[in-house]
């Protein structure tokens, strides 16, 4: 399963269905999170990171 489609099981296992994709960018709520690899080991882990983007935020705010 790739990362986008495993993004896509945790978002809507969140009950969130406002959400779109920007090429490999989670975009909800306005905010863009880059989807990340987890490999944290934790049992409860779903191997996916969701990280803001701070790039995005920087060209909204010019």
């Amino acid at each position: 399963m790739s990362l986008k489609a495993r993004a896509q099981e945790k978002v809507e296992r969140a009950g969130i269905s406002n959400y779109s994709f920007d090429q490999d960018i989670l975009v909800m709520c306005g905010n863009r999170y880059t989807i990340e690899l987890c490999e944290c080991g934790e049992p409860e882990c779903d191997g996916v990171r969701l990280r803001k983007n701070a790039t995005a935020i920087g060209r909204v705010l010019q």
